[in-house]
């Protein structure tokens, strides 16, 4: 792991392929936003976590239950809105993964974020934390939060050579065509994937 914190903070460090990589993930929507569009957005903070489990890095997704509301049973990452006692979207981010996956916040090397990602249907501004622990994490979920937890291998996200596209059924009955990373039987597009895409633009010089 030490190796992959030194490479992740170095490119964390770096100007981020933010936009470039958000828009190979979301054609079907704008992905730059100004500030006076973003001025009555809603801060939110997600966690993306590396953690080691049978000797490979993994990362924590988690797949949120059905109700109703804009996000329903949709793939993310642990997180979400920042309250009055998180001092930094960093706190927002770590709390959050405490609440809904029983990650320990003391335990998280936050080493930096990726580009923020602007949800318009929700108005939410999220920005995605990186975080590593040196262990398997003994995670608890919140069963009103998180339907399932995915534990993606890392090397399944760097083995993605190109997006698939799928099509996506939102409740209003408009069908999208966009693309996704599918995992397993799960999809994953919208924020988590520009998210994720973003991720694996920054490790493709990372050898696993």
């Amino acid at each position: 792991m030490k190796g992959l914190r030194s490479y992740l903070q170095e490119k964390l460090n770096q100007k981020l392929p933010g936009k470039a990589a958000h828009i190979e993930a979301a054609p079907y929507r704008r992905v730059d936003f100004d500030k006076q569009e973003l001025k009555d957005a809603k801060e939110s903070g997600v966690l993306i976590l590396f953690y080691i489990k049978e000797s490979a890095p993994h990362i924590a997704l988690m797949q949120r239950p059905t109700y109703d509301g804009k996000h329903s049973g949709q793939v993310s990452f642990p997180g979400g809105k920042r309250e009055l006692i998180d001092e930094t979207i960093i706190d927002t981010a770590l709390r959050e993964a405490n609440e809904e996956v029983g990650i320990v916040i003391d335990d998280v090397d936050v080493i930096g974020q990726l580009s923020a990602v602007y949800i318009p249907v929700s108005n939410f501004h999220v920005s995605p934390v990186v975080g590593i622990v040196n262990y398997t994490p003994d995670f608890v979920i919140d069963n009103y939060e998180v339907e399932e937890l995915i534990e993606l291998k890392l090397s399944d996200l760097t083995g993605v050579k190109e997006l698939e596209l799928s099509k996506i059924s939102l409740d209003n009955n408009v069908v999208l065509k966009t693309p996704s990373f599918i995992f397993n039987d799960k999809v994953v597009w919208g924020a988590t994937a520009l998210m994720l895409n973003e991720l694996r633009w920054l490790l493709k010089e990372f050898q696993i």
